[in-house]
């Protein structure tokens, strides 16, 4: 799975390596590593404005959601969509087809099991300081305050060598969709051109170390990119 990224870039590297530019770059705040439990807003592209980086929140909350007590509920449980069953879920078998996004990240944290030991690894690629991760969206609106929610889900498929060995537990990776690929990602009008995108990355373009477990007990961390440090070899 995905729970914890990493974007800290400067809003002109992004813009740059989007092409889109922020919609409001002075809300965006940048995050050495950040989990989806805190729900944080992130800058997102969507399919319905491809020019436009927008401040989403992490963790999808369906427009059929009734009331703010379902939406924080659901909403820790739609931090991902799982390749498998996106087409199927209900929270996310419109979204997958209608309404996909592409998350710009520096990196993201899994974690290695050994024993009863979670050993924190920060994953990146090796050629490239920003990445797009898959994505869907949906709109929410609060039937009560009338509040406007826009956010977004991370889709996740089998992981590749690497990753089946940093996140040894689980075997999942998040959807990477590289540069030649996010047009199709974000416009394709049929499955037969989505599912291929969610396959397992490419060996060789990532690489992952392990870092401080300090990183475990905080989930908001905005100013220390000394935890990013490796503790630990760099694998590939």
């Amino acid at each position: 799975m995905c729970y914890t990224v990493s974007i800290f870039a400067q809003t002109h590297a992004i813009e740059t390596d989007t092409g889109a530019l922020f919609e409001h770059p002075e809300d965006y705040e940048p995050y050495y590593h950040v989990s989806g439990f805190a729900h944080p807003r992130l800058p997102l592209i969507t399919n319905a404005d491809s020019d436009t980086l927008q401040l989403c929140s992490w963790g999808l909350i369906p427009r059929w959601t009734k009331d703010d007590e379902g939406a924080k509920k659901i909403q820790a449980m739609t931090l991902n969509a799982r390749r498998e069953t996106v087409f199927e879920k209900p929270s996310f078998r419109d979204a997958i087809v209608k309404r996909r996004a592409l998350l710009p990240v520096n990196g993201f944290v899994e974690w290695h099991h050994e024993g009863t030991i979670k050993q924190p690894h920060y994953v990146r690629m090796r050629s490239a300081t920003l990445f797009t991760l898959g994505c869907v969206w949906e709109d929410w609106t609060h039937p009560e305050s009338g509040e406007f929610h826009r956010t977004f889900s991370i889709v996740t498929t089998d992981a590749n060598l690497l990753m089946s060995h940093v996140h040894n537990a689980k075997q999942r990776m998040p959807v990477v969709i590289l540069p030649n690929d996010r047009e199709q990602w974000l416009h394709a009008d049929d499955r037969e051109f989505l599912e291929p995108l969610m396959r397992p990355l490419e060996d060789g373009l990532l690489e992952a170390y392990p870092i401080t477990r300090e990183v475990s007990r905080i989930k908001v961390n905005t100013r220390e990119i000394e935890l990013l440090e490796p503790v630990g070899d760099v694998q590939t």
